[in-house]
């Protein structure tokens, strides 16, 4: 009964999809089962509107909100580039085909829904479907696997290449994305943004999920306040106490801030009242002041026993990555607001 009790609550607290847990994260491995990329499936055709899983004027998971809390609904004038977390994790191939219905409707109802929905209050929201490279790329960590990130990213580089050339009309920017999607992103920055006319429109990346450091970027620096902008802001949710191996072995300090305080305080506990509430599987923004949570030295947010009557301790775990978005969903999206905003005052 007390294990019934335990995961029926926690699927209701997050969008508890084991689909997009990386195994980076997890700590899970994954056997590589293919000795080669090919059969490499067919590249996106970005002119189609079925190749995105989001577009702004079609009706997708991305134009909904939560039930439950009134949201705001934002100032509207930023143009928001979105990139999913991975969902392909059966089979031999190395790169998901874009023609899966099972799988593009599981980006839909998953990611897109819980997590790019949090920015659609800032601007448009453009989410492209990718060649998605398997979860086991991050556990296997070969050359194959960087292969097949290498043909996930290069369908994302078109994509925003498809976006600056047919749709771009010079708004403020946001690049936001989870877990795989953060590691393309970190890509995607390298490559259009950094040092770039076009860092002066980014208002910021949200792109937490993975490690990313200082020394990725040349001109990019992690956002350190509130407002800050041309910046980017990232983090990976671990249970207090806890300190994966692989962090603990990295030579160099992972980027982290924290989702309520936004700040890089290291030990700084958010109180209750500054928490938002949690977006819950049903979709539903519940929980207000559940979640307290605190940077630490090692580049991890620490997310203590949620503050929820009797069930509270049943939902602690070491690994919060599946909930990086959802347990902060309202903060992420005022703050992106917020940002947003003072952009348009600066222009």
């Amino acid at each position: 009964m007390r294990r019934l009790l335990f995961f029926s609550v926690i699927v209701l607290t997050v969008s508890g999809c084991k689909r997009y847990e990386s195994v980076v994260e997890t700590g899970l491995h994954v056997e590589r089962i293919a000795d080669r990329l090919e059969p490499i499936p067919a590249p996106p055709d970005y002119a189609d509107e079925a190749h995105w899983a989001a577009l702004p004027w079609t009706e997708d998971p991305a134009d909904l909100l939560p039930k439950g809390r009134t949201v705001s609904e934002g100032p509207g004038t930023a143009d928001v580039f979105y990139l999913h977390p991975t969902i392909f994790e059966e089979g031999a191939h190395w790169n998901a085909p874009l023609d899966s219905a099972a799988l593009n409707a599981a980006v839909d109802e998953w990611p897109v829904r819980h997590q790019a929905a949090i920015f659609n209050g800032a601007g448009r929201v453009f989410a492209p479907r990718y060649r998605q490279a398997h979860i086991r790329v991050f556990s296997v960590g070969d050359s194959l696997s960087l292969g097949a990130l290498q043909i996930a990213y290069s369908d994302i580089r078109a994509a925003f290449q498809h976006f600056l050339d047919h749709w771009d009309a010079g708004r403020p920017l946001v690049i936001a994305a989870h877990s795989q999607g953060s590691w393309h992103a970190r890509w995607l920055l390298q490559e259009f943004f950094d040092g770039t006319e076009l860092q002066d429109r980014l208002v910021a990346a949200y792109i937490p999920g993975m490690d990313i450091y200082p020394t990725d970027f040349e001109a990019i620096p992690p956002c350190a306040a509130a407002t800050d902008r041309r910046c980017y802001c990232t983090w990976m949710s671990y249970g207090t106490g806890f300190i994966p191996r692989w962090i603990a072995a990295k030579p160099a300090t992972p980027s982290v801030i924290h989702p309520v305080t936004w700040t890089t305080e290291v030990d700084r506990t958010n109180p209750r009242s500054e928490h938002g509430g949690a977006v819950r599987e049903s979709f539903r923004n519940k929980n207000p002041g559940s979640i307290t949570a605190r940077v630490t030295a090692d580049g991890v947010l620490w997310v203590d026993q949620p503050h929820m009557f009797l069930v509270g301790k049943w939902l602690h775990r070491d690994n919060w990555h599946v909930g990086d978005f959802n347990l902060f969903w309202s903060d992420i999206r005022d703050n992106v607001h917020d940002r947003v905003t003072a952009a348009g005052e600066e222009r």
